[in-house]
């Protein structure tokens, strides 16, 4: 390094969550050149390497709404803009997370620009001196709105400005895959000549995407480190979206160059890595969960449940078990859990994941109180969430012993009209018409026009709903005897196998006592097996306009961001009818709950809760693109539905 060659100054963006082992390695690199790194983040990020610095997003881009792609579902042009944004602001470089540094960063002049394949430049890497027309014309463009991109061809030109001409918007999501990246790059660098600054694909992308097999294949080490070697190169490209389906989550196999980079980096021993031999039709074995003992669990749960206020709940029908889980659902664990256990539920079984707003706080305080028990849900092979909290439930003790289960989630609450109101009398009728299960039919509940949180009760707040001729709000959660060879499944259990297809009775009856044929029946109703007479299943999919915005962010059980956009709202904020079946049970709920903070731990959980999410708050009605996003949600709660029946 030399007095006008310094080191880059490094940084990327992680939107929140723990890194993953190609993260870590990605820095690392950086950080053992001895570049100063950057780590932007909108949330927690529990893991990032010693000596990499750790930052608010908002300071480069104060924008909470995650901005992903309307098909691939990807945030990835939430970081296209971001770097834009970071490049001009700043004189730091961005580098995409699955860059390994083999290098230091010095380039004379400060230009990081590269060309990736043919004549189109790559954004993985990218930076900029100050004065640069390139970063200025991109980070203008795309924080802009309505864009048309310029190097769109006149048809699809004509077609955008014909949109806005008719006042509909053009959102950065729904324009092509790759819009946003190298395409709009390449443009401006050609634009204003800086071009010429480009670096060649021996520098930043020697290995091209056609050729990435040979980073994680130890017959090609070889020529890795030969594009390495090259003088000219300061990086390896690792292409994240393919090596993480790949892998499958596990480190790359024994003599492979990224193999061994791991273990160069610290990020892996070398007995962590995969075995290079060929095993001919060998299979991975199945990520499994860890085994709890019965015995100790039940003795644990025995003594817990003895500090139950006004003591644990027994039924006539044995163990009466719900499955839930959950990220981030701090300000409605009191309520549900509270809710839950007036309904009658002897046992609570919550399983969360990557949660920082006080949701393990709470729920592990009232564990305590013997009204829950919290598992941990970390990564199980290549599983979202969901289907690892599953996973883990089915051979969860406390399931095993269960005489009757239901599995549904924390923005759901279980509606019994029959009797007192309790599961036990949902469970009478099923017993009364010789069936084994019921299928709880969705209620979908509206906003009712609130746009901004409140800390009262969601079953309070929110009383207007879909009528019941809904056909979208059709889905079901199902309350059943728990029977040797049933699996659990999100919406409705399943046959665990082809020798239980005949000891397993699924003969269920419907919210209104009707039967159904558990066997053909769908994770959905349909217009003639939906019924809502005896019970339901109340969905707050939507809350306020502000905490619809809030979820957007955090996403849902299957890691899925791009879930809850404007047309989710659209579909699912109904107002037709009034239903109290929640609401009238408030007085009872809120009175049990001041019962609950009166316990130390669950007050000071309470107050954490409070205090993380009115700066998540905060954060987001400050931001730049609030009222825009409000206006959004209000404009399309306004627009006429195609049929209110409509499948």
């Amino acid at each position: 390094m030399t007095a006008d060659k310094p080191l880059a100054d490094i940084a990327s963006l992680w939107i929140e969550g723990p890194l993953s082992w190609m993260e870590r390695a990605s820095i690392q690199s950086f950080l053992d050149l001895g570049h100063r790194y950057t780590l932007y983040s909108y949330g927690e990020v529990p893991n990032v390497p010693e000596g990499a610095v750790h930052r608010d997003a908002r300071e480069i881009w104060a924008q909470d709404e995650i901005v992903v792609h309307a098909k691939a579902k990807s945030p990835a042009i939430h970081a296209d803009v971001f770097r834009a944004i970071m490049t001009c602001k700043t004189r730091q470089v961005w580098a995409d997370t699955d860059i390994i540094a083999v290098r230091p960063f010095a380039l004379a002049g400060g230009w990081y620009l590269g060309y990736e394949r043919g004549a189109k430049l790559g954004n993985a890497i990218m930076g900029f001196p100050e004065g640069s027309e390139t970063a200025r014309l991109l980070s203008e463009f795309l924080s802009s709105e309505n864009m048309v991109p310029p190097w769109f061809n006149a048809g699809g030109q004509k077609q955008l400005r014909k949109m806005l001409e008719n006042g509909q918007t053009i959102r950065l999501g729904d324009l092509p895959w790759g819009s946003t990246g190298p395409q709009a790059l390449s443009y401006y660098a050609e634009l204003t000549g800086e071009i010429s600054h480009a670096q060649p694909v021996a520098t930043f992308f020697p290995v091209d995407f056609g050729a990435r097999k040979m980073l994680v294949d130890p017959k090609q080490a070889d020529r890795v480190a030969a594009f390495e070697a090259d003088e000219r190169c300061l990086s390896i490209h690792l292409y994240s979206r393919w090596l993480r389906k790949y892998t499958e989550g596990r480190f790359p196999k024994q003599g492979s160059w990224l193999g061994d980079k791991l273990v160069q980096l610290g990020i892996a021993e070398a007995d962590q890595l995969a075995s290079a031999e060929k095993k001919k039709k060998a299979k991975a074995p199945k990520a499994k969960p860890v085994p709890i003992d019965p015995e100790a669990f039940f003795a644990d749960l025995d003594a817990r449940k003895d500090a139950v206020p006004g003591g644990a709940n027994t039924s006539p029908h044995g163990r009466i078990v719900a499955v839930t889980m959950a990220k981030d659902e701090g300000p409605y664990v009191l309520e549900w859990v509270a809710y839950h256990h007036l309904l009658g539920f002897t046992d609570l079984l919550a399983f969360t994941n990557d949660c920082t707003d006080g949701t393990d706080e709470m729920l592990d305080a009232l564990a305590k109180l013997g009204l829950v028990t919290r598992i941990d849900n970390p990564p199980l092979g290549t599983k979202p969430p969901q289907s690892r909290a599953l996973r883990r439930a089915q051979v969860h003790p406390l399931v095993r012993a269960a005489d009757w289960v239901m599995v549904f989630d924390f923005d759901e609450f279980v509606s019994i009209k029959a009797g007192e109101g309790r599961v036990d009398d949902a469970i009478d009728i099923i017993k009364d018409r010789g069936a084994t299960g019921m299928a709880m039919t969705w209620r979908f509940f509206g906003s009712g026009g609130v746009p901004r949180y409140s800390d009262r009760l969601v079953t309070e707040r929110f009383t207007n709903a879909a009528g019941d001729d809904f056909v979208k709000g059709f889905g079901v959660k199902t309350l059943f005897s728990h029977q040797p060879g049933i699996k659990l499944a999100i919406h409705r259990p399943n046959i665990a196998g082809k020798s239980d297809s005949e000891r397993v009775v699924f003969n269920w009856v419907n919210g209104s006592g009707n039967p159904v044929d558990g066997r053909v029946m769908t994770w959905r109703q349909t217009r003639n097996t939906a019924g809502y007479d005896f019970a339901q299943v109340n969905h707050y999919g939507v809350k306020s306009g502000e905490e619809f915005l809030m979820r957007r962010l955090r996403g849902d059980v299957l890691n899925n961001h791009g879930k809850y956009d404007d047309a989710y709202f659209q579909q699912f904020d109904r107002n037709e009818t009034t239903d109290r079946s929640a609401a009238d049970r408030g007085r009872k709920v809120k009175a049990f709950i001041a019962k609950l903070l009166k316990d130390p731990d669950v007050a000071a959980a309470q107050k954490l809760i409070e205090s993380r999410y009115a700066e998540k708050l905060e954060r987001l009605r400050t931001s730049d693109g609030y009222d825009d996003q409000m206006r959004s949600l209000r404009e399309v709660a306004d627009q006429p539905l195609a049929s209110a029946t409509s499948s």
